[in-house]
């Protein structure tokens, strides 16, 4: 109730230029931003289980920014303006870029919204967006399998190098532009985007492996040093939409590494520090569901929600060793603490939104 309640707070329903229903998003506890797309995501499971008509009303304003509005750069908006809730844009193309991460989180929250709602509903949707999704996956195979030296949406720990975890995203986020362009009939395209991914996800691999150890690196080549680690937890969209990119292997022996990991209240965020965020350990229980360790984190984060002695709003950047708040208070991203029930709910709908015969 803490997470949903949070998650929903954190929005407003408007009304969109042709009177339509939209609905806006404010970056609360770390700037005024509006409709802000790394909050959005970690936000979104709790509307792709629970609302999907809501989750489309979320991205309706960054779609119409980048659709019709001034956004001069060939990938995702941050956001859609610096103060909520003045939607006045950037289109002097100046904002706080995460290249892959935003055009990530846009095509993995698109695909996920499509297989929620029935299929006709969703191949107009698509198709009404297919061009703006295209350009958005053109920049995306244009900057993988590495994409370099990018901010991510955990900036409090600065940007990064070469970004195992940031790189599976937007590696995912091809496969599921192969979904959306199978949906809109666009079969040659989809057989591309997909192949394009598996031949991404394949670098990654060997790339991402320590060489010394049962784990993958948080950057590739070592370029942080052997020993380096983090949280995969954008493996929760490749179970998400079953794109079946990872190789179970890796996911078993992750599972292993996090389960050793583990302090009393969740796993770090990345080493060297004790952090981790809340929405950000439900989203990789639910990429590890079944595994041993899914369950640690789902408790883990429970004990530190039930015990934590800082009386303020649900907090998602937290000590894991004390259960203290280390920054952030009141943010919609704890809607990201529903990740498995979104998953589940996927299990019960086809690729495109019809009832599934096995259920």
């Amino acid at each position: 109730m803490l997470a949903l309640r949070q998650a929903y707070g954190g929005t407003e329903l408007v009304l969109g230029p042709d009177g339509s229903p939209w609905a806006f998003l404010k970056e609360i506890s770390s700037d005024g931003n509006v409709s802000t797309v790394d909050v959005l995501f970690p936000a979104s499971p709790v509307w792709m289980y629970l609302d999907p008509d809501y989750l489309r009303m979320l991205l309706l304003p960054l779609l119409d920014y980048a659709e019709k509005g001034g956004w001069p750069k060939t990938f995702a908006e941050h956001d859609v303006g610096s103060s909520y809730p003045q939607a006045l844009g950037h289109n002097d193309g100046k904002e706080e870029d995460m290249p892959v991460e935003e055009t990530g989180d846009m095509l993995i929250m698109m695909a996920a919204y499509l297989r929620r709602v029935p299929r006709a509903e969703a191949r107009a949707f698509a198709t009404r967006h297919y061009p703006l999704l295209k350009k958005w996956a053109g920049y995306l195979e244009k900057n993988l399998p590495d994409p370099g030296f990018q901010n991510q949406t955990d900036d409090f720990a600065g940007s990064i190098a070469h970004s195992v975890n940031l790189s599976l995203k937007g590696i995912v986020a091809l496969a599921a532009m192969g979904q959306v362009a199978e949906l809109v009939g666009q079969a040659t395209e989809a057989t591309h985007y997909q192949q394009r991914a598996r031949k991404d996800i394949a670098y990654w691999a060997k790339q991402a492996k320590d060489p010394k150890a049962p784990h993958l690196d948080l950057t590739y080549h070592d370029a942080g040093g052997q020993g380096t680690w983090g949280t995969l937890y954008n493996g929760f969209a490749d179970t998400l939409l079953g794109t079946g990119l990872i190789p179970p292997q890796v996911r078993v022996m992750q599972a292993n590494w996090y389960r050793q990991q583990c302090n009393a209240f969740g796993l770090p965020l990345q080493v060297p520090h004790s952090y981790a965020k809340s929405d950000w350990e439900l989203f990789t229980a639910a990429w590890l569901a079944d595994q041993p360790v899914a369950q640690d984190l789902i408790d883990r984060v429970y004990a530190y929600a039930n015990t934590t002695p800082d009386r303020v709003p649900f907090c998602d950047l937290y000590n894991t060793v004390t259960g203290r708040r280390t920054g952030f208070e009141a943010r919609p991203v704890q809607g990201g603490i529903f990740a498995p029930l979104a998953v589940r709910s996927m299990g019960r709908t086809s690729s495109h939104g019809d009832p599934d015969s096995a259920a």
